[in-house]
């Protein structure tokens, strides 16, 4: 038996003509391309920087009343949010981040933070 003879083979077992046989093979192909298509785009989606602001803040001591400039490590930014709830993370304009009640957001500025605070990112976004 060779290759060639496969087809007639598989024709005969079923019992359907050619045509139907073609028409098979085309809903399987297509259907094989498109899973194909929707993983390659997947993979090639443009990563999310991590951009992080950091401003400067004036002090005030009890000892010195000039104001001092302070580098501030706190950042104002809301990139990522998450469910104080749950255990994923999303981009702020994911529909996924739409489902989360305003009471129990959480935000993070970079991806980073929200994985040191125990969150994975969300697949959907």
């Amino acid at each position: 038996m060779s290759i060639h003879d496969l087809p007639n083979k598989i024709k005969s077992k079923i019992g359907i003509d050619n045509t139907t046989f073609l028409h098979l093979l085309l809903i399987v192909g297509v259907g094989v391309a498109a899973f194909g298509f929707g993983r390659l785009s997947a993979i090639n989606k443009p990563q999310n920087t991590d951009i992080s602001i950091t401003g400067t803040a004036n002090a005030y001591t009890a000892t010195n009343p000039k104001p001092q400039a302070k580098t501030s490590s706190i950042s104002t930014e809301k990139n990522y949010v998450a469910s104080k709830n749950g255990k994923l993370y999303y981009t702020v304009g994911c529909k996924g981040a739409n489902r989360i009640k305003d009471e129990n957001k959480v935000y993070f500025a970079t991806s980073g933070d929200a994985e040191k605070s125990g969150y994975t990112a969300s697949s959907s976004c």
